[in-house]
């Protein structure tokens, strides 16, 4: 029995144990990417398609093009589809991003070949059927007027149109009458325009067999290719003049606020340095800001700062809700903060703290073989793979007090800076 008198014995962070990763290509141009750990029972598949919002020509087609793959095929109904993946006890789910629209499934490896199947045929073969069309808008357009009273969302939609500009994809610009003016007619041709093999990779991680990597060379390794490329489409940023603006919603309860600028792209020589920054004043429970503006101040139940890498721009945000009688000091207090850094030297017993916290937070996020292949699928979109978590992390370990003043005065200058309220006037 151990002693429980005595403190448990404290050991160096490891370096991350990265599982090898396999790329081949199928004759069609499918990009195959695979983890294999063989003790696992269940196996998860990532189908990518360059399809996400970038890409949309108006509004909602991008989204509804992917959540509607599955609500009815060639060959079974949205009911049968359901219930074939509810009886072999799979998970999938469907998503569009930015860039990218992904279907995954996770499947035990006994049932492998009838869950693939079946992923494949929705994939291949989806009808969008009208009625299962206007009933997804339907319901996304009561989502949507629901949203509409949420300051949160409408301080995020506002920042977001600020820093690449109101008609850029990335915005994600929604407006009522979008919702009408979806046709089924433009999600099929989005569909055929941009879910071809020649514009997809396939991530499979888990236990990855022969028989399964047959199955999915059989059942995509047969697609048509398409004569013609799926357009690229250029949409240059046109962000708005940093300074303050404020949405109006009376009623409101809270006061939403985001704070931010163009942030610090993964690629970049500074992404590890930043990190470190933006993680001592916004990026943990810890941080700077939680610690004035919740802990000592009581302004909000939380703040978080945070960075996002996209494969053409990046943003920087902090984000709270807040009551609407300190917005004006929790926005005194948040500059406060980032002057702080600018003009202070970060202690070393701070500073040893927070590597090792955004330490953990990285071997957390190659905690086993789903979380490598997530980790992966993103970072293959820069052209690079998971070994850059162990340059992060040696470049944040080396990261002096110095380097992160002249950063926090490199990247956060209060001139280049959005700051978005929505609440009360």
């Amino acid at each position: 029995m151990p002693n429980r008198n005595l403190p448990p014995q404290l050991t160096p962070l490891s370096i991350p144990t990265l599982l090898p990763h396999r790329k081949y290509q199928l004759a069609n141009g499918v990009e195959i990417v695979y983890l294999n750990d063989p003790v696992q029972e269940v196996f998860k598949i990532d189908v990518l398609f360059e399809a996400g919002v970038y890409y949309q020509p108006r509004p909602l087609i991008a989204s509804t093009t992917i959540n509607m793959l599955n609500e009815g095929s060639s060959r079974h109904s949205a009911e049968e589809i359901a219930d074939l993946f509810d009886y072999y006890g799979a998970y999938v789910d469907f998503n569009s991003g930015l860039n990218k629209a992904e279907l995954s499934l996770i499947s035990l490896n006994k049932y492998a070949e009838e869950t693939l199947r079946m992923l494949a045929e929705i994939i291949q073969t989806s009808t969008i059927p009208e009625k299962e069309l206007e009933i997804y808008l339907t319901n996304k357009h009561q989502e949507y007027l629901v949203n509409l009273e949420k300051t949160a969302y409408l301080a995020r939609k506002k920042f977001s149109a600020l820093l690449f500009g109101e008609d850029h994809p990335y915005a994600n610009q929604i407006q009522d009458n979008d919702f009408h003016q979806v046709t089924a007619g433009q999600i099929r041709d989005f569909y055929r325009r941009y879910y071809r093999p020649e514009n997809c990779r396939i991530i499979i991680c888990g236990n990855v067999n022969e028989k399964i990597l047959q199955l999915i060379e059989e059942l995509f390794g047969n697609l048509p290719t398409s004569t013609a490329t799926p357009e690229t489409p250029n949409h240059p940023f046109q962000p708005a003049s940093p300074g303050r603006y404020h949405l109006n919603k009376e009623n409101s309860v809270q006061t939403s606020l985001r704070i931010g600028c163009p942030g610090v792209r993964l690629t970049e020589a500074d992404y590890a340095g930043f990190m470190l920054l933006n993680t001592i004043l916004g990026g943990y429970f810890g941080s700077r800001l939680m610690s004035n503006i919740r802990e000592e101040k009581g302004y909000t139940y939380g703040i978080s700062s945070f960075n996002v890498s996209m494969p053409s721009g990046s943003y920087w945000c902090i984000s709270t809700d807040i009551n609407d009688e300190y917005t004006e000091a929790t926005i005194d207090e948040t500059f406060k903060e980032i002057r702080k850094l600018q003009t202070e030297a970060v202690s070393s017993d701070e500073l040893a703290l927070v590597k090792n916290f955004l330490h953990g937070d990285l071997l957390r996020e190659l905690d086993g073989v789903f979380a490598q292949s997530d980790a992966l699928k993103h970072k293959l979109n820069y052209g690079l793979d998971n070994s850059i978590y162990t340059h992060l992390i040696q470049s944040i370990k080396q990261c002096t007090p110095e380097e992160l003043l002249q950063l926090a005065n490199k990247y956060w200058q209060m001139e280049n800076m959005y700051i978005v309220t929505a609440g009360k006037s």
